[in-house]
């Protein structure tokens, strides 16, 4: 496999976890987080400075960040992954409690803009605009790979993380939890008359959101050795949050082909696009054109996405008819039953 393939299916991997991420708040509950991003990017920062030596003054310049801990890699992204559920916690405490949905995506966009803003000014937190730069490749002290073999090593790494966190969310979705916060993305009323503690379910699910958000910054981190303000924007979260519409919102498998679709094979095929116009930004604009014209295929013909979320059906119950409820706003009969039906009526 050619080094191109191999940074193709290592950022592939690492883009479909944070749209996993995005779809167990969006997807399972209904909440537009246009702050996602910014548990990304505190992800990729956390874990630069938990695993870089501490910063020192640098000729001309302020650069400088905090903490600068020398850890390992594992517990840096155990950290990350760590400040990622607490700032995720904090902000959909704030715009969870007393907030209308409508409103969630106002406030998280506008919490996005001023972490941006903030991290981006004060070079004493992060670096300010320069970033953090110099992360060593990890486990390179005990296995000593080289670049290349760190490519092929790094992307079975996240192929696995891929694995994992799509397990986890498959677990959670089946849990009682998963199916609390399904019952609330339907018909929030119900789920509160039935004893639901809605507040507490929503900011659950956003913090496992953000966590896995966080987790998926601190691999990024790792694979490309540095981050700055640039690498992180609201933009950044409209192509996720596209990724998952395209897959199919809810169905964790959807969303990760939504993600290989809208994320890598779009963008990487525009690349063979010839320049033509003596520009150069042919490509992306292609891309983004191209992408465009899928969603709104997409949402004209297929608007539960390319492999929609199956509904769970309640089994039938003796004495019911034929009967068969979808817990949802869906219903489905049982096709298979119905002439027994008709034959129990008649």
């Amino acid at each position: 496999m050619s080094a191109y393939l191999v940074s193709v299916v290592t950022t592939g991997a690492i883009t479909a976890i944070l749209c996993l991420g995005v779809n167990v708040s969006w997807g399972w509950v209904g909440q537009l987080d246009l702050a996602f991003y910014v548990y990304v990017a505190l992800g990729a920062y956390f874990a630069s400075v938990l695993q870089l030596p501490p910063s020192k003054p640098q000729s001309g310049l302020t650069y400088a960040y905090i903490l600068g801990f020398r850890w390992p890699f594992p517990l840096a992204v155990i950290g990350a992954s760590v400040a990622g559920a607490i700032a995720s916690g904090i902000v959909g405490y704030l715009a969870l409690r007393r907030i209308r949905s409508d409103y969630i995506a106002i406030i998280t966009v506008v919490t996005a803009l001023m972490a941006s803003a903030v991290l981006g000014q004060d070079s004493s937190i992060f670096g300010g605009q320069i970033g953090v730069y110099g992360l060593t490749q990890p486990f390179n002290s005990l296995l000593k790979l080289g670049s290349t073999g760190f490519s092929y090593f790094y992307m079975v790494l996240m192929l696995v993380c891929l694995a994992a966190v799509y397990g986890l969310v498959q677990l959670l979705y089946r849990s009682p939890f998963g199916r609390s916060l399904r019952a609330v993305r339907e018909q929030e009323t119900a789920a509160a008359a039935f004893g639901c503690n809605l507040f507490s379910l929503r900011l659950r699910a956003y913090v496992v959101g953000g966590t896995i958000g966080a987790f998926g910054g601190a691999l990024f981190v790792n694979y490309l050795a540095a981050w700055n303000p640039s690498s992180w924007s609201i933009f950044e979260v409209v192509l996720i949050l596209s990724g998952v519409v395209v897959g199919g919102r809810g169905n964790a498998l959807g969303v990760i082909v939504g993600s290989a679709l809208v994320l890598s094979a779009i963008p990487e095929l525009t690349r063979l696009v010839p320049v033509f116009g003596g520009g150069s930004a042919a490509g992306p604009a292609i891309a983004a054109l191209l992408s465009s014209l899928l969603i709104i295929l997409v949402l004209r013909f297929r608007p539960l996405g390319l492999i929609p979320e199956r509904k769970t059906t309640v089994p039938r119950v003796p004495g019911t008819g034929n009967g068969q409820h979808e817990a949802g706003h869906h219903q489905a009969v049982d096709e298979a039953d119905a002439p027994a039906g008709k034959a129990e009526r008649r």
